[in-house]
């Protein structure tokens, strides 16, 4: 039943059952005809529970309901529960490098500028040449004379052992060859004085025999024939007494001329002696120019890798944060001429109290938080703990914080992503277990 129709039934039945004029009532009963016809009207549908609840408690019911719903949502699908742990703040470090040049020289170009990001092998700064080229010209001259002189050594080297070789057979055959032909003329001087022996032999029996017939032919005993037979006899033995003789001497003269051919044998072998020391100095030569060829070939590296030490390349992946030399600058060795930042090894410094500094392990996972990106976390490690206690630095403006006791702890990165940058004021998680947080 709507409040429509109750309101119509309260109004029909105050005015069916009485009707005040003044101070009298006066009731006026219902046709009986009416009262009939009434319970045959339609009536309203029995109410359901929930349609007896106050409106607005309905509306309030339907708002939590699809709360719920929501938060359900929200929890399946994008709520990431903060992870627990050890909090910290600090700022992002990095190692620096300063670049600087091994010799001294002047700057001819410097390739970066503060806040440049450069690569391993890229050029840096290039200081200028033109001595070190000079240098190395003449370093490479000396290089190719000394191989042209070796050469010429190592060239001449077996002729002169050929030499030495063949001055050794020669020496070695003239002295066989003396030594036999001294021994020919001694045997040949023996053979012509036995001939000289025989011939004297020959010519005292023709003389005596001579003699003999003269005395016979003066007696008459012979004939003059015969006398002058002998005679001539006896000249011809001495004749050949006189050719023995001097075939002795030609004999002996040959043995002279063989026997001084055989002294001269050492003569030959000093020939072999001079060329053995022409050998040993070449040789000497050899090792010398050898000598001086490495000699000329490290000065020759050492001038290029002078000249390379002239451009200086970066080591790293890095920035660079600054610039301390320009073009026309004449520096010494070892002068800072750029700084840069290691971009692949950024790490959060923070200080963690001394109460909690158990819990904190070396290699724990760690999460650092940038201002710039602070729903993007960035995996870190914990790579340094210091080995003693400090104070709590003194940028922290509270007496009470500033007495505390508190350990540095180092969060490295493990890829900052282009986001991490030296200097920036961050936070970091070191996550650690349950229990030990509850022993914390």
């Amino acid at each position: 039943m709507t409040s429509r129709q109750v309101d119509d039934s309260q109004n029909n039945s105050q005015s069916g059952s009485t009707q005040t004029t003044g101070s009298t009532v006066i009731e006026k009963e219902k046709p009986a005809e009416v009262q009939e016809v009434l319970p045959s009207e339609p009536q309203p549908p029995p109410q359901k529970p929930w349609q007896k609840v106050p409106k607005a408690l309905g509306i309030i019911l339907a708002i939590a309901i699809l709360a719920g719903i929501g938060y359900g949502v929200y929890r399946l699908f994008f709520y990431h529960p903060e992870p627990e742990g050890l909090f910290l703040s600090g700022r992002i470090e990095g190692y620096e490098t300063d670049i600087a040049a091994k010799t001294g020289g002047k700057v001819a170009n410097v390739a970066v500028r503060e806040g440049d990001n450069v690569k391993p092998g890229q050029l840096l700064v290039r200081l200028d040449d033109s001595d070190l080229q000079a240098q190395l010209q003449g370093t490479i001259a000396r290089v190719r004379q000394a191989k042209e002189v070796l050469v010429s050594y190592q060239q001449q080297l077996p002729i002169l052992q050929a030499q030495l070789q063949q001055a050794s057979v020669t020496t070695h055959q003239a002295q066989q060859d003396s030594e036999g032909k001294v021994t020919q003329a001694v045997n040949a001087l023996a053979s012509n004085r036995a001939d000289l022996a025989a011939a004297l032999a020959n010519l005292k029996l023709a003389q005596s025999q001579q003699k003999r017939y003269v005395a016979l032919y003066a007696e008459g005993a012979v004939s003059a024939d015969s006398a002058d037979q002998y005679k001539n006899a006896a000249a011809t033995a001495q004749a050949k007494v006189e050719a023995a003789r001097q075939t002795m001497r030609s004999a002996v003269g040959t043995l002279t001329q063989a026997q001084a051919t055989l002294s001269n044998t050492p003569i030959k072998a000093a020939a072999a002696v001079q060329i053995e020391k022409q050998i040993a100095q070449a040789q000497t030569q050899i090792s010398v120019y050898e000598q001086a060829l490495l000699d000329a070939k490290a000065t020759q590296a050492q001038t290029q890798a002078n000249l390379n030490y002239l451009v200086i390349k970066s080591p790293m992946t890095g920035n660079v944060i600054t610039r301390n030399a320009e073009p026309g600058e004449v520096i010494a060795a070892g002068t800072p001429l750029l700084t840069l930042v290691n971009q692949d090894k950024l790490y959060l410094r923070g200080f963690v109290p001394e109460g909690e500094i158990g819990s904190v392990k070396l290699g724990q996972r760690s999460l650092v938080y940038l201002d710039s990106a602070p729903d993007r976390p960035l995996e870190a490690t914990v790579t340094r703990i210091d080995p003693k206690a400090s104070f709590t630095p003194a940028n922290i403006y509270f007496q009470k914080d500033r007495v505390t006791q508190v350990f540095g702890v180092e969060l490295t990165l493990k890829d900052a992503q282009g986001l991490a940058k030296q200097g920036m004021p961050s936070d970091g998680r070191i996550l650690i277990p349950a229990a030990s947080q509850k022993r914390v």
